[in-house]
C-alpha cells in the first residue's frame, strides 16, 4: 500500500494482474490504463515536499473516485498510476480515460493557489496489443508517451508509431557503430552564390548518412531524432572534421570561400561543446574564420544565455556565426541586435513567396534590417531566376537554392566549381 495515496502499489499491481495475464484468472481481456501526470516536480522545487505529496494523495483520491467500483486504481510509482478494467471495450476504456484525463486537469489548490496539472492516459489492450505482463505496461506507458506527444487527453495504443519507434532506436545503434567505425557519414555541400557577381562565396554541408543495407538516408529520416541523443555531439564532430578536410583540400586549389557547419541546438548543453570544437580546429591546423556556424532563431532563444555565451565565444575565436530560418522563429528585432551573429539566413518559405506583396515586403525588410545591423543576409530556396533577381534588387548579398546549385557531394562539387 502506498503510505501517500492510500492505494495500492507498484508490488500489487504486478501481484494483482499477474494471474490476469497468465490465464490462471480466466480472465479472457482487458484493458489497462496508465495515467503520466506532470507538474508535480514543480510542486516539489516550489513548496517542498509535503505540498507534493498532499497533491499526490488528491491526484490518487480524485483517480479513485473516477473509476468504477469494481475497478482499482495503483500507484506505480511518483508521477505515475494505473488502473485495470476487465473484459471492457474499446469505446468503454476510452471514455475511461478522457474522464480521468478530465478530472486531473481541473485545478488542484496548492497552498492557497489554483495549479493545473497536465495528464496523459495510455490505453493498451490484452491480448490485442500485449500478450505478456512486460509488454502490455510497455505498450500501455508508449500510448500514454503518445497522448502527451500528440497534446490529447488520452491515446491508445499504435502498432504503426511503436514500430516506428523501435526504427529509430535501431537506426541509433546503427549510426553508433557507424561513428565509431568512421564510415557511411557523408557531405553533401550546397554552395552560397553572390547574388552580385555571382560567384561561389562559401558551402553550406549537409549530412548525409549511407547506411550499410538501407543505403542514402537523408537527414529528415534520422537527424530530428538524433539530436535528442548523445549521438548529436559525435556526428557534429565528424561532420566538423570532414568540412575541415575537404576545405583544406579545395584551399590549395584556389578556392576561397568558407564551409557552414550547423549546430543543433541540443548541442548547447554540452557543458564541454566549445572545448571539443576547438580541438578540432587545433589537430586541422585550420582557422576558425573559415568556418561558419549556424544555428537556428529558435534554437538561440529556447536557451538563450548559454546558447550567447557560447555563440559569443565561437566568435571571438574568428568564425561566424548565422541565424538559420531567419524570420520563423519568436525573437524580437531588439533582442536581434543584440545576439552575437553575422549572417542572417531568410527562410525559403518567404523567397518562394516573393511573387506576393507579403512575401516581397518581409524579404526587402529583413535585407534593410541586416544591412543597417551591419550583417549579411542569405536567402534560400531560391528556384528560379525571377526569385534570384528580386532578392538581388531587394539587397540580399548571398543565395543558395535549386536554381543555382543542389547539394553535391565532393567530387560532384568539385567538378561544378571546376577545381
Amino acid at each position: 500500500m502506498d503510505s501517500r495515496t492510500l492505494l495500492p502499489d507498484r508490488d500489487s499491481f504486478y501481484h494483482d494482474i499477474h494471474p490476469l495475464v497468465s490465464g490462471a484468472s480466466g480472465a479472457k481481456s482487458l484493458v489497462l490504463l496508465v495515467i503520466d501526470v506532470d507538474g508535480l516536480d514543480f510542486i516539489l522545487r516550489t513548496f517542498g515536499p509535503d505540498e507534493r505529496d498532499i497533491l499526490i494523495r488528491e491526484v490518487g483520491q480524485r483517480i479513485q473516485k473516477a473509476v468504477e467500483s469494481d475497478n482499482t486504481p495503483y500507484h506505480i510509482n511518483q508521477n505515475r498510476f494505473a488502473v485495470v478494467l476487465q473484459e471492457s471495450t474499446y469505446a468503454h476504456a476510452t471514455r475511461r480515460a478522457q474522464a480521468l484525463a478530465d478530472v486531473l486537469r481541473i485545478p488542484f489548490e496548492v497552498s492557497g493557489i489554483s495549479y493545473h496539472l497536465d495528464a496523459f492516459v495510455g490505453i493498451s489492450h490484452y491480448p490485442n496489443h500485449a500478450t505478456s505482463l512486460s509488454d502490455l505496461v510497455r505498450t500501455s506507458v508508449f500510448a500514454a508517451y503518445q497522448a502527451r506527444k500528440a497534446e490529447t487527453g488520452c491515446a491508445t495504443f499504435d502498432q504503426v508509431e511503436d514500430e516506428e519507434e523501435r526504427r529509430r532506436f535501431r537506426l541509433l545503434i546503427d549510426l553508433e557503430q557507424a561513428l565509431d567505425k568512421q564510415d557511411g557519414i557523408k557531405l553533401a555541400y550546397q554552395p552560397q552564390i553572390d547574388l552580385n557577381s555571382g560567384r561561389c562565396v562559401g558551402v553550406e554541408s549537409l549530412c548525409r548518412w549511407h547506411h550499410s543495407t538501407l543505403g542514402l538516408i537523408p537527414p529528415g529520416h534520422f537527424l530530428h531524432f538524433v539530436e535528442q541523443s548523445p549521438l548529436m555531439m559525435p556526428l557534429t564532430e565528424m561532420i566538423l572534421d570532414l568540412g575541415l578536410n575537404d576545405l583544406a583540400e579545395w584551399q590549395t586549389r584556389g578556392f576561397e570561400g568558407s564551409v557552414a557547419i550547423n549546430l543543433s541546438p541540443t548541442l548547447f548543453r554540452q557543458s564541454d561543446l566549445l572545448e571539443r570544437l576547438f580541438e578540432h580546429f587545433r589537430f586541422s591546423n585550420m582557422k576558425m574564420d573559415q568556418v561558419h556556424f549556424e544555428v537556428t532563431e529558435t534554437g538561440i532563444m529556447d536557451q538563450p544565455k548559454r546558447a550567447i555565451n557560447t555563440l559569443t565565444e565561437i566568435r571571438k575565436r574568428g568564425s561566424l556565426i548565422a541565424v538559420d530560418d531567419f524570420g520563423t522563429g519568436h525573437s524580437s528585432l531588439a533582442y536581434l541586435a543584440d545576439l552575437p551573429i553575422d549572417i542572417i539566413k531568410i527562410d525559403q518559405y518567404f523567397v518562394q513567396n516573393l511573387s506576393k506583396p507579403w512575401g516581397r515586403a518581409i524579404v526587402g525588410v529583413a535585407a534593410t534590417l541586416a544591412k543597417q545591423l551591419g550583417l549579411t543576409t542569405v536567402a534560400e530556396g531560391i528556384e528560379d531566376e525571377s526569385q534570384f533577381n528580386q532578392c538581388r534588387e531587394l539587397g540580399v548579398t548571398v543565395g543558395q537554392g535549386f536554381h543555382m546549385a543542389r547539394p553535391m557531394f565532393k567530387e560532384d562539387f568539385e567538378r561544378w566549381l571546376d577545381i
